[in-house]
């Protein structure tokens, strides 16, 4: 894109001597650029007219008899860090060059070859314009995932209400009604001893009974386990323990604390983890055993849960959902920390899940 096109261009030019000013001048409007230039001597006229304009660059004499293009190379990146600058000078020095190029001026050119300017002039805004570009586009980045973490972090709370009022109604509703149809069936089941037809119907309808109540005792455990209430590390042991005693898969918890102090937002987060990667370990890993550890530090609580499945490739949770691990990864960012996945196939899987303590972020990036 050529940065001339729409508008003649604001040049600010730091030059002691008018002839080479006008000079400079007219060789870029004969190269087809149109100028809007202003010439300044000092660093004092040079910050009044950056205060004032908005200047597409800057080129700059080196030296002058009160100033030299690093003082004005300093002038201008602190009113404008991506401004242009290109500084013309009549001395050959191969060091001068790089001492101006490594402080940030964008070119240095002779006096005797200004037919480079107009080009490297273009070159530069050109440049300048992307840098901006990119800055700007990383902000939005930003902030977009900002806003995706809040949003994260809002829908686990919802959810988690969620669970928690559906708990409570399988408690007082569903679990009140059983509980009213289990007496009821059991007045039946002593009235009728002495009728053996009826009587077996009753015991069986007891026994269906007794396998509703169970499921729905499971159910609330699984949407909000009571055992929470008693902090989070008691919950996870009640986790590990209620599924090792269904042998379906060995599981063995640890902690370097007894007791661990969490909101309960986020013990919550760290208990469903457990949970959705046990779950995972035993429908997609088919793992043998599991073991879960959870580590409490000054800054954050870590919990790591290792399984020795059948793994996978962790390259595959960039093109698919990954068995949820996206989404553990996503709630971890939401809370302000990190998560990690390393597996590999016929190694097992280790997740690592930390957040910190009272929220903010661990500035560590999830992978």
């Amino acid at each position: 894109m050529d940065p001339a096109a729409d508008r003649p261009l604001a040049l600010l030019v730091v030059e002691d001597s008018e002839l080479d000013y006008e000079l400079l001048v007219a060789l870029l409007r004969r190269d087809g650029l149109p100028i809007r230039a202003q010439r300044v001597e000092d660093e004092g006229a040079m910050r009044e007219a950056l205060s004032r304009t908005r200047f597409d660059a800057v080129v700059t004499d080196h030296n002058m008899p009160r100033f030299d293009s690093f003082a004005a190379l300093n002038t201008a990146k602190l009113a404008d860090a991506d401004m242009p600058v290109l500084v013309v000078s009549g001395e050959m020095s191969e060091e001068l060059a790089v001492a101006a190029l490594h402080a940030g001026a964008d070119d240095f050119i002779l006096k005797s070859r200004l037919f480079r300017l107009a080009p490297a002039l273009k070159r530069s805004i050109q440049a300048a314009d992307d840098r901006r570009h990119r800055r700007q586009n990383a902000a939005a980045l930003a902030e977009s995932e900002q806003r995706l973490h809040a949003l994260t972090q809002h829908l686990e709370a919802v959810r988690e209400d969620e669970r928690r009022r559906i708990a409570r109604e399988l408690h007082d509703d569903v679990g009140t009604t059983l509980t009213a149809i289990k007496f009821e069936l059991v007045r039946l089941e002593r009235e009728l001893r002495e009728r053996e037809a009826e009587h077996a119907r009753v015991k069986a309808a007891l026994g269906l009974l007794a396998n509703v109540v169970a499921a729905s005792h499971r159910i609330q455990h699984n949407l909000r386990p009571p055992v929470l209430d008693a902090g989070l590390v008691a919950a996870l042991n009640w986790l590990a323990a209620s599924t090792d005693a269904r042998g379906d898969v060995a599981v063995r918890f640890e902690s370097n604390r007894d007791e661990i102090e969490l909101a309960p937002e986020r013990a919550a987060a760290v208990y469903r983890v457990a949970q959705e990667t046990i779950s995972n370990a035993l429908k997609h890993a088919q793992a043998r055993s599991v073991g879960i550890q959870l580590f409490e530090s000054t800054a954050e609580i870590t919990l790591e849960v290792t399984d020795d499945g059948v793994g996978f490739e962790p390259r595959i949770l960039a093109a698919t959902p990954g068995f949820g691990l996206r989404g553990l990864i996503e709630r971890a960012r939401g809370l302000g920390g990190w998560a990690e996945v390393s597996s590999a196939p016929g190694r097992g899987t280790t997740i690592m899940f930390a957040i910190p303590r009272h929220g903010g972020d661990t500035s560590r990036a999830a992978h």
